[in-house]
């Protein structure tokens, strides 16, 4: 073996071993960033004459991201990953708060914290998370202006506190060992093994949150205990996790999308009463005559400059503009614990267990001109069919639109205004179970087994929504132009006043919801590894998994609007309403209507008996399921996957450098059988069969022992999200216009051919710089598609409709639908270093830093006719760049460390309208965090966390070019004030 080998082998076995430790620390923030043992890591050679290592000495933080970077080295294929003490370190909420601290990875934060990942510009739901070796997927729901319930195959990191883990690594390639199902990364999530920390270990940490957006305070604890016994051979670790938070989150918001200027009917015309053709061919080609009350003085109708300013083709008007408060108390706990024992020198058994409970208790209060986003109206309650009519009856009276066709001020009369009130209560909760046996065979063969099984329960007992309404009044403002993203609106009365709002029966809402979705998983996989000799690897074996979609939903049996009125109970708008709410963190404009009553839900529910789900004498409050609008979201959905596989690794010298690397191939059949329901409560059903050869290969080529080349090819595959699946799907007529969401059982999976390269310099230890490049040609594509038509044209269940209700209404059908797929192309480049070369204290310094730059050109479809236009843009969610910097000190007792987070702007939703070829987007985004610790004693250290010091908002808009204010929100800073305990 030549010398260079020889210092290759040395620098192998060393790193292998420090990797090893540092993967298995204990995984609370007591353990994670209390300085573990000093560790002597060997230094690379560059020269035959250097074959004696040179020892250095690190701990703490600086041996976490060695350990890192030594995972990463010894890699096939792209790696990275982060250890506890790096978790803990980082003044993250939860995992996905650390996880986008990786090259290539961003998140967006919801509420204040992030819940799913983006990997490489694919969404979480092209990704799949594995905990302790099992794939799990969690559902659970975040802010009312976030991602909703998430009903798909990602993973949700705000339910586990980061504290119960030690270990991430995020696989950017695949392997054909590697479980198929991933077009962007596989995230490895472990749990710290007992047998690994000798004898007896314990921690405590203590912390007190604060925000400063709302002034309060809330607890998080952490602790942990391990204990090996009968000579290292039975290992016994439990771990565990509490935190309460308290959310608040002030917004302007136009959640509906602006939309041209004459949906839902138009606004009145000059002239009441009179003929209208649409001028926007996407909104129609007949003329309309919508009931318009004329008002007095010169213009009964829109007046008629103003009128001709709007009602133009391509003019946008917001749809639902209005400011609102999301309050959120949030409640986590969580447990892991494993059991392993080795009953001989080549047997281990591996037992682990993960629970978690995440409670929320949600609170939507907003407000906003309502009439904006209605159609003609129902008389009802001695008012007219023209009084509760929306848009159709707003006049005009000044307006000014700007050069890209977007209204950015306006005057209007005769407008509907609305309070809300939502609540919602959920419970996640989620469990797993795993055993693994890892055993020796002879001298050159290993056998694992795993089998495990994972539930992930959202209960949602009651979702609420309770209304307040003030119909035709005068003299509201939209005003854009000097605060585009906080626009002024000004109702023209005191919104705080309880006598300017109505309870209207037929149109003010008793609106209740239950939720349930329930995600089981069971695996079962089986591995064995035969080691020819030191070169030659065969590796074969299979998993099989069955995954279950539960979804059930009830609503109320009656209609929404289907209220008592407040005399029936001796009432009146102030004894059921709250205190004013005001918006006052995110600087609107002087003179918003800014403060505002709702409904007080708890009031009106015990003062009609709503909570009774019966029939009363104030009404019929009873939930069901089949033969209301709700019957669709009752559906399910079963997946088999049987997934076998043949894998080849070598290890090898090629003249004076080493080859290291895997070839394989995986085959993976799919089995899909759907329930769901169509019409009234008549049930349907949809199976579907599909395959993938799946062939990959890693190589990794040690040209030095500091300077790496990786080269990386696969074909890979990701299913589509089993809620898109069902057959069937949710109907919404509580006001004009109405929606549906329809699954598609037909769905090919997603399918990509992904290409890597590389190259990595470990220049001195702790240290690296890196330029990586990767590729993924997507030749199917799963695509959002929605189109407009009427209820009854749409051939939905007439049985759902009201006496009162149209079944011409306008109603937008959203699907599910393949398209050609596109490219993604993009570049990492990762710079790592201590400067333990400066003197004095400058040597305790260091700095990560990394940069992602990605291309993406997708196809999308504009229609439901697939052969019909399509819009090439780029991938939504993708920041085309994105950077992460870490600026840390640490020294014997004190420790530091700052981390900037940034992320181009990037497109949420494409396209924005049936037909229409444009985008909905984020603004470009800034997060500045913190953490700071003092070891006071040998056990104790202080510490000091902060999230979001720049306070930086959410802030999304609405057409590429005209850039109308989608939402803009914002959370504040969060302060963590705690100490840890070591025994």
């Amino acid at each position: 073996m030549t010398n260079f080998s020889a210092a290759r082998q040395r620098l192998r076995t060393r790193t292998s071993s420090l990797a090893l430790a540092a993967l298995l620390t204990i995984p609370t923030a007591a353990l994670a960033q209390q300085p573990p043992a000093t560790q002597t890591i060997a230094q690379p050679q560059d020269t035959a004459a250097d074959t004696e290592t040179q020892d250095i000495v690190v701990t703490g933080f600086r041996q976490s991201l060695q350990s890192a970077l030594n995972v990463k080295k010894q890699a096939t294929g792209v790696v990275d990953g982060i250890n506890a003490a790096d978790i803990a370190s980082f003044p993250d909420a939860n995992l996905a708060d650390s996880l986008q601290r990786i090259p290539g990875i961003s998140i967006e934060r919801d509420g204040g914290e992030g819940r799913q990942i983006t990997v490489r510009g694919l969404s979480g739901d092209f990704s799949r998370t594995r905990l302790n070796g099992l794939e799990s997927t969690i559902a659970t729901t975040g802010s009312t202006l976030g991602a909703g319930i998430n009903k798909g195959r990602s993973f949700d990191y705000s339910v586990l506190a980061s504290e119960l883990f030690n270990s991430i690594v995020v696989r950017k390639t695949q392997s054909a060992e590697i479980d198929e199902g991933s077009l962007g990364a596989t995230v490895d999530l472990q749990t710290a093994r007992p047998l690994d920390l000798p004898g007896f270990q314990a921690a405590l940490s203590a912390q007190t949150a604060y925000y400063d957006i709302n002034k309060s305070f809330a607890p998080r604890l952490a602790g942990s205990v391990s204990k090996t016994f009968a000579d290292g051979r039975i290992g016994i670790m439990l771990s565990g996790a509490y935190s309460k938070r308290n959310v608040q989150e002030d917004a302007y918001s136009n959640t509906v999308l602006a939309d041209f200027g004459d949906v839902n009917g138009g606004f009145c015309p000059v002239v009441p009463n009179t003929p209208v053709m649409p001028v926007d061919p996407l909104v129609g080609s007949k003329p309309v005559t919508n009931p318009c009350i004329p008002a007095p003085g010169a213009f009964p109708g829109s007046t008629p400059s103003a009128y001709d300013t709007v009602n133009r083709p391509n003019v946008f008007v917001p749809k639902l503009p209005g400011y609102g408060r999301f309050v959120n108390k949030e409640e986590r706990m969580g447990f892991a614990g494993t059991v392993q024992a080795k009953p001989t020198d080549t047997t281990l058994i591996t037992i682990d267990g993960v629970f978690a409970r995440y409670k929320q208790r949600q609170n939507d209060l907003a407000t906003n001109p309502i009439s904006l986003n209605r159609a003609n109206g129902t008389a009802t309650a001695g008012l007219t069919a023209a009084q509760l009519t929306g848009r159709p009856n707003m006049k005009i009276r000044e307006a000014q639109v700007d050069a890209n066709g977007q209204l950015v001020y306006g005057v209007f009369d005769d407008v509907d205004f609305s309070v809300t009130n939502s609540e919602n209560r959920s419970t996640t909760t989620f469990y797993q179970a795993g055993i693994n046996i890892d055993q020796k065979i002879g001298e050159a063969v290993d056998l694992h087994l795993q089998y495990g099984q994972s539930e992930s329960i959202f209960d949602n007992p009651y979702s609420r929504l309770v209304t307040f309404s003030r119909f035709d009044s005068d003299g509201f403002v939209y005003d854009a132009r000097t605060s585009p993203t906080r626009p002024l609106l000004n109702y023209g009365f005191d919104a705080t006043n309880p006598n300017n709002w109505q309870f209207l029966n037929g149109y003010d809402n008793i609106r209740e919801f239950t939720n349930k979705v329930t995600n089981r998983l069971h695996t079962a996989k089986g591995d064995l590894k035969w080691q020819v000799n030191d070169q030659f690897t065969v590796k074969f074996g299979g998993a099989y998994k069955r995954f279950n979609f539960i979804s059930a939903r009830q609503q109320r049996i009656a209609g929404t609007t289907t209220i008592p009125t407040l005399a029936s109970a001796g009432l009146t708008i102030g004894d059921v309403s709250t205190a004013p709410v005001s918006i006052n963190t995110i600087g609107l404009p002087n003179g918003a209507t800014s403060s505002f009553i709702v409904p007080n839900i708890g009031k009106i529910m015990d003062a009609f008996g709503v909570d009774c789900y019966c029939v009363n004498q104030y009404g019929d409050f009873r939930l069901g399921s089949l033969g209301t609008g709700a019957q669709g979201d009752n559906r399910s959905v079963q997946e088999e996957d049987v997934s076998p596989y043949l894998q080849f690794d070598f290890n090898m010298d090629i003249g004076s450098v080493a080859l290291r690397g895997d070839a394989g191939i995986r085959y993976a059949h799919t089995h899909q059988y759907s329930e769901g329901f169509v019409g009234i409560g008549t049930p349907v059903n949809f199976t579907r069969n599909y395959e993938d050869w799946l062939p990959a290969i890693n190589l990794a080529l040690d040209l030095t022992p500091r300077l790496t080349a990786r080269f990386a090819a696969a074909k890979v595959m990701s299913r589509p999200s089993l809620s898109f699946l069902t057959p069937g799907g949710s109907i919404s007529t509580v006001n004009p216009p109405f929606s549906a969401t329809v699954g598609n059982p037909q769905l090919d999976p997603y399918r990509a051919t992904n290409l890597d390269a590389s190259v990595e310099w470990y220049f001195q230890p702790g240290a690296l710089l890196s330029v990586a490049y990767f590729h993924k040609d997507v030749s199917s594509f799963v695509q959002q598609i929605s189109s407009i038509s009427t209820y009854a044209a749409a051939g939905l269940p007439l049985e759902l409709l009201t006496p009162s209700q149209d079944p011409n209404t306008t109603t937008t059908i959203t699907s599910y639908a393949n398209s050609a797929g596109g490219k993604i192309d993009g570049v990492e480049v990762q710079y790592q270093q201590p400067f333990t070369f400066l003197p004095g204290f400058l040597k305790h310094f260091g700095t990560i830093l990394n940069y992602t730059h990605i291309k993406s050109n997708i196809s999308y479809i504009l229609t439901t006719n697939a052969a019909g236009p399509t819009f090439i843009r780029p991938l939504t969610n993708v920041s085309p760049n994105s950077a992460n910097a870490t600026l840390y000190y640490e020294d014997a007792k004190f420790s530091i460390r700052g981390s900037l987070a940034y992320r181009d702007e990037y497109l949420r939703m494409v396209p924005l309208r049936a037909g229409y070829a444009d985008t909905t987007g984020s603004y470009s985004s800034t997060n500045l965090d913190m953490s700071a610790s003092y070891k006071l004693t040998p056990h104790v250290t202080l510490t000091v966390d902060a999230i979001n010091l720049t306070n930086q908002p959410s802030s999304y808009w609405d057409g590429e070019d005209r850039r109308d204010q989608q939402i803009y929100s914002s959370t504040g800073r969060q302060f963590f004030f705690g100490a840890r305990y070591k025994f």
